[in-house]
């Protein structure tokens, strides 16, 4: 019989017995506590560091998913513990208050949206009598412990089931709607109507459908279609006939997600040629118009969320978010203006482009060493390229030898923007037009709210030819969600639209592969 011990948790200022052998990360679950995991507890990211004490005396800094419990613990879980920046704002379209739900007369009534991302959540509290919104929540999906991308979590169900991942995603939701309740003053029994956005492997875990279809070939849904059930059915907790709404999904790997986007955006009612771009863990693209419209998925997103990059984190206090070069200096900016701590998306893409207009990387993607820097770009560029672990590395800054950017992560990136633009190129290709053609690039979700647009058509992530049409729309998911609260009628077209967008599959596509790997220089000076 295995032994027991004691974990007391010091931020959390709580106490649980575990069985000897148990990893800290597996003891953290079963509180409740969820640490940021991107690389699923293979013990590759750095991202779970604890401190740990048996007298909470005398510390030691641990990956949290890599130490076995053989003693009772003090743990300190504070260095994983970030504020994140987490989008919530959009461009908002209006539309007529035409609500689906039965809102009694006289008597309060309120809904509620909900974008469930591979990262975060963001939640709306919206006035059921008027459509206004009253308060937002959010947090980090909980489920990231579990893995930073889609396939590493559906890969945990099909090896582990979905008790762990569909709890941890209700809990989270029950959490929000309490604090949007408690912000507004109100009971969250009152909320009448909640609607769900998220991609497609987020709407599998939520509703335990099997994922074998989505992780094997022909990598298509299980489900598709608008769902609209009693909330209760799913541990969601609000009025007893409360209805849970979950737009319809697209594709394997383009989810209700993207359909919250086109609802914000519609594309199906305008003339002029729209490419809509959401970047996260995966990166949905929509392109066209009313007379056609056609998506596409990449896998893009987990470098520009922190993820396989070194020093890599997601948009938190602590994160060097933007950079620049000028006659005086590299210089950077840190969220929360505080120490820097890593580097997310939005500071990755500017110092791509700033080494790459300072000649630190070439068109292929190599990284200068110190020696070569000095030859070819001056004394000052050269300051910042050191060796670490026989690898060339850019420092952000000489005083902070900790905070580096790789070789590897340069590659990073070049698959990443690779993949994006190759993506744009054959969606082009399938509806016989050019870059010229598209009016505007509408840009949806938190990195490319927070990414220089001027960087990103630098390094070749965007076309270049459209640098002055490209907008940000913000959670234009979440938005989408908030109007399918607000107007019957737009919640009826996800149905068409579901059925109208054409889905591209790029990997069976046989100039994929050439245009991908063409796509990963970075465009000429």
């Amino acid at each position: 019989m295995k032994q027991t011990y004691i974990l007391h948790f010091v931020q959390e200022q709580i106490s649980l017995e575990t069985e000897e052998g148990t990893t800290v990360m597996n003891a953290l679950k079963a509180a409740g506590i969820f640490l940021d995991a991107p690389c699923a507890g293979k013990g590759t990211c750095q991202k779970c560091l604890i401190q740990i004490s048996t007298d909470s005396s005398s510390w030691e800094t641990v990956k949290a998913c890599q130490t076995k419990i053989e003693r009772s613990l003090y743990i300190d879980t504070s260095k994983s513990k970030l504020k994140h920046r987490i989008l919530t704002a959009a461009t908002a379209r209006c539309v007529p208050y035409l609500p689906s739900a039965n809102i009694p007369q006289n008597t309060p009534g309120y809904l509620a949206a909900f974008d469930i991302g591979t990262t975060t959540i963001a939640s709306y509290l919206l006035d059921a009598h008027t459509g206004k919104q009253l308060g937002t929540a959010s947090c980090v999906n909980p489920q990231a412990a579990y893995g930073a991308d889609v396939i590493s979590r559906a890969d945990y169900t099909l090896h582990n089931g979905f008790s762990a991942l569909t709890t941890c995603i209700q809990k989270a939701i029950n959490d929000l709607l309490q604090e949007l309740a408690e912000s507004a003053s109100i009971q969250v029994e009152e909320i009448l109507q909640i609607c769900l956005v998220g991609n497609t492997c987020m709407h599998h875990i939520f509703f335990q459908y099997p994922m074998n279809s989505l992780v094997l070939a022909p990598y298509v849904p299980y489900q598709k279609k608008l769902i609209r059930e009693k909330a209760a059915n799913f541990q969601i907790h609000i009025h007893p006939e409360g209805e849970l709404i979950f737009l319809p999904v697209i594709a394997g790997f383009v989810g209700a997600d993207t359909m919250g986007c086109l609802l914000a955006v519609r594309p199906d009612l305008k003339y002029e040629i729209t490419l809509m771009i959401d970047i996260g863990t995966n990166g949905e693209l929509v392109l066209g118009n009313k007379e056609q419209l056609v998506c596409c998925s990449t896998a893009a997103g987990p470098a520009f969320e922190g993820a396989k990059i070194e020093c890599g984190m997601r948009g938190a206090d602590g994160a060097i978010d933007h950079v620049f070069w000028d006659e005086n200096g590299f210089h950077f900016s840190v969220i929360g203006n505080c120490k820097p701590k890593g580097i997310c998306g939005s500071g990755l893409i500017d110092t791509i482009a700033c080494l790459r207009k300072q000649g630190l990387i070439d068109e292929m993607g190599h990284m200068l060493s110190h020696q070569e820097a000095m030859e070819i770009c001056g004394t000052e560029a050269a300051s910042h390229m050191a060796q670490r672990q026989n690898m060339t590395v850019f420092l952000f800054d000489l005083d902070i030898p900790q905070i580096y950017l790789t070789q590897k992560d340069v590659r990073e990136v070049q698959l990443a923007k690779g993949a994006i633009s190759a993506g744009i190129l054959l969606l082009e290709k399938h509806l016989g037009i050019t870059h010229q053609q598209i009016q505007t690039i509408y840009i949806a979700g938190a990195f490319g709210n927070y990414m220089n647009p001027q960087n990103a058509c630098n390094i070749g992530l965007l076309p270049a030819v459209l640098k002055d049409r490209i907008q940000s729309i913000g959670n234009a998911a979440g938005e989408g969600a908030k109007i399918a609260l607000l107007n019957k009628d737009e919640l009826a077209q996800t149905v068409r639209l579901s059925q109208q967008v054409e889905f591209l599959e790029l990997a069976a596509i046989p100039e994929f592969q050439d245009c991908f790997v063409d796509e990963l220089e970075f465009p000429e000076l």
